[in-house]
């Protein structure tokens, strides 16, 4: 079995997920179960730990056993090789606990790296054109200005490698300048955000890609 905290994480997952596919809102998920707003929400998060009777609760308010609930959850735990591998390339402390948080917060099982400086994201790519260290992303998240070296620098690097360009590469800044978008397009980014100011919006579009590109859409096997 995983580790608690890994489960308690998987827990959460399994819990937002079946909410949202009986389609209810945390409030009503907290009034069904009789607890309050705010824990439903720090336990879809992994941020609380699960009394017996709090997770009877919950999986009868979502229409399921507690023991079906923890089994759903404990295959999350596991699964860890099915994990999305997420990379961000980001130099902003309060952008990356952001990012990390809406991550968390979505119903994919997801692993993030964060490199925030230009010379540490130099070092990672050498290692994923030798094929060595971990395995390479399944997705980058690239913000434009990082110290060290500009994201539109980051970015033609990692489109020229014939062996890396499959990696849809998301940017992921605050600005919204006509400039900026254009010539991150013409150096083949698959998409380009502007950071929300509002965190559920924000939410929702890191939600929002990731199950475009995980859920909807088929990527190739790089097998």
């Amino acid at each position: 079995m995983a580790d608690s905290q890994a489960l308690l994480g998987a827990i959460g997952k399994a819990i937002r997920a079946q909410r949202e596919k009986i389609g209810i809102s945390q409030i009503e998920l907290a009034e069904r179960a009789g607890l309050h707003r705010t824990f439903i929400n720090n336990i879809e998060r992994g941020a609380k730990n699960l009394s017996l009777e709090s997770l009877v609760s919950i999986a009868d308010a979502l229409e399921l056993t507690a023991s079906g609930l923890v089994i759903e959850a404990e295959e999350l735990a596991k699964n860890t090789n099915s994990a999305i591998k997420v990379l961000l390339i980001e130099d902003n402390p309060a952008d990356i606990f952001m990012f990390k948080r809406c991550v968390n917060l979505t119903a994919h099982t997801t692993s993030v790296q964060v490199l925030q400086t230009g010379q540490e994201v130099q070092y990672r790519l050498e290692e994923l054109r030798k094929g060595v260290g971990d395995p390479p992303p399944d997705i980058i998240f690239l913000d434009l200005n990082l110290p060290g070296r500009s994201g539109h620098e980051i970015l033609t690097d990692i489109k020229s490698n014939e062996a890396l360009r499959h990696i849809p590469i998301i940017i992921l800044t605050t600005s919204s300048r006509p400039d900026d978008i254009k010539k991150t397009y013409f150096h083949f980014a698959n998409s380009f955000l502007t950071k929300p100011l509002d965190p559920a919006s924000y939410e929702k579009a890191i939600d929002g890609v990731l199950t475009y590109w995980f859920s909807t859409t088929k990527m190739p096997s790089m097998n």
